[in-house]
């Protein structure tokens, strides 16, 4: 009789969590309509290895807030051995506009480790990068703006010639990281299009006057993109350096190879 008893008031229990949850789901799955996120997986020639995650949460039909996050690995942004490695972080907004064929996304990123701040030992907050993405998509055109000011923050920290302390090294490394590129849909399947890119470096602080602003790379070439389904695209593109440097630096050719998976 007692485990009856128990028996029925574990059921009106459960009746009245879920009538009390219906509500919180049906607004978990209206958040869920709302939102999307991606998944690239990249690797090139310059950067190596860097996944990039982004998402977006629709806030009125041409307005969304958005969020993005970098894993950058290229051991020499870090402090060896995997330990440091540059972090980005960020979010904004996006806009449509031109009927959803044209979406306009600045946003405002957080960088963690030692790239910008120039010292032994990697730190949060380093620097920020402001940054925009225009995209073009069309029945048969598509094309690609990016501009980011990577800018540090902070100057790092080295040991001193003694090796008994720590200095500042009065250095902040700055970067200015920007490509154009645009396509023809061939089919629902294949495009094919040319992109530019480009790096340009800048230091601030004690060598500011002795280094000069240089061009790290300037990358041309032609694109190819295969639309595996309505989720999931493939580009590869590649192309000739053309700075006005000897072939024999290393730096003759790009490529860049972009697989990205959207979620519902």
């Amino acid at each position: 009789m007692h485990s009856v008893r128990l028996s029925s008031l574990f059921l009106r229990a459960l009746l009245i969590t879920l009538a009390t949850s219906t509500p919180l789901f049906a607004q978990a799955a209206d958040a869920d309509d709302k939102a999307t996120y991606s998944l690239a997986m990249n690797q090139d020639s310059f950067f190596g290895f860097y996944p990039v995650f982004t998402g977006a949460v629709k806030v009125t039909e041409k307005v969304s807030w958005t969020g993005y996050g970098i894993f950058w690995t290229t051991p020499s942004f870090g402090t060896g051995g995997g330990g440091g490695l540059w972090t980005e972080v960020g979010g904004g907004v996006h806009i449509e506009a031109l009927g959803g064929r044209l979406g306009i996304n600045p946003q405002v990123g957080i960088l963690n480790g030692k790239l910008l701040s120039a010292g032994d030992f990697a730190m949060a907050f380093e620097g920020v990068v402001p940054n925009l993405t225009v995209n073009l998509t069309t029945a048969r055109v598509e094309g690609q703006v990016y501009a980011g000011a990577y800018t540090a923050l902070r100057t790092g920290q080295v040991a001193n010639a003694a090796g008994t302390g720590l200095v500042d090294t009065g250095v902040k490394n700055n970067f200015m990281h920007w490509w154009a590129s645009g396509g023809l849909k061939l089919n629902p399947t294949v495009s094919v299009g040319a992109h530019y890119e480009q790096l340009d470096y800048r230091p601030s602080g004690a060598d500011a006057a002795s280094v000069r602003s240089e061009g790290l790379y300037k990358w041309a070439g032609p694109y190819l993109q295969v639309n595996v389904s309505s989720r999931m695209s493939v580009r590869f593109l590649s192309g000739a350096n053309v700075m006005d440097r000897p072939a024999t630096d290393g730096n003759g050719s790009f490529y860049k190879l972009t697989a990205t998976y959207t979620f519902p």
